[in-house]
């Protein structure tokens, strides 16, 4: 999140400068960009910055989950953390069940599990049984109304789901016994 918030101040400012002209600038380029540096930092460090939006999922998006991953994974650990206390609490959710989530108004609906996700021939499925990159096909609600509809990635840097006060992420799977 912070690296967008950086490259699109940078790009701003680059636009305004070479709008501004090429000239004998560079003083002013330089102040134009460290105050856009500025307020990209500010603006996250203080919480101000929008969450990200995920885009949503293609009505067409075929998700293959391999017969052997079936057999292999039941459930999967679920964190969900408070933004300004920085407290997780960690629940379980079975594949294809619906749970609620720790502490919130959400409940979170676990539709597949794919530990190593990847997108061939326009499907998405597991490229093998280990957890390469796992992700789980996941909808959200708070309430009755849908917030998030879409992968949530275990080893991405920011969570899938997050807003003002909440992120919600995968932390690990649960084999078959």
């Amino acid at each position: 999140m912070l690296k967008r918030l950086l490259c699109t101040a940078l790009c701003l400012t680059m636009a305004a400068a070479f709008m501004a002209g090429c000239g004998d600038k560079e003083a002013e380029k330089k102040k134009a960009l460290e105050e856009a540096k500025q307020f990209a930092l500010s603006t996250f460090e203080e919480g101000n910055a929008a969450p990200p939006k995920p885009k949503p999922l293609p009505k067409n998006l075929v998700i293959n989950v391999p017969d052997s991953v079936k057999a292999k994974y039941t459930a999967v650990v679920m964190g969900v953390g408070n933004v300004k206390t920085k407290e997780i609490k960690k629940f379980t959710v079975k594949l294809g069940e619906t749970a609620a989530v720790p502490g919130t108004d959400y409940t979170i609906k676990v539709i597949s599990y794919l530990p190593h996700w990847t997108m061939r021939g326009g499907a998405v499925t597991s490229a093998a049984d280990d957890q390469g990159d796992p992700a789980v096909r996941a909808t959200i609600f708070e309430k009755d109304k849908q917030v998030f509809d879409g992968f949530i990635f275990k080893r991405h840097k920011t969570p899938s789901f997050i807003n003002d006060n909440w992120a919600i992420g995968l932390l690990d799977s649960v084999p078959e016994k």
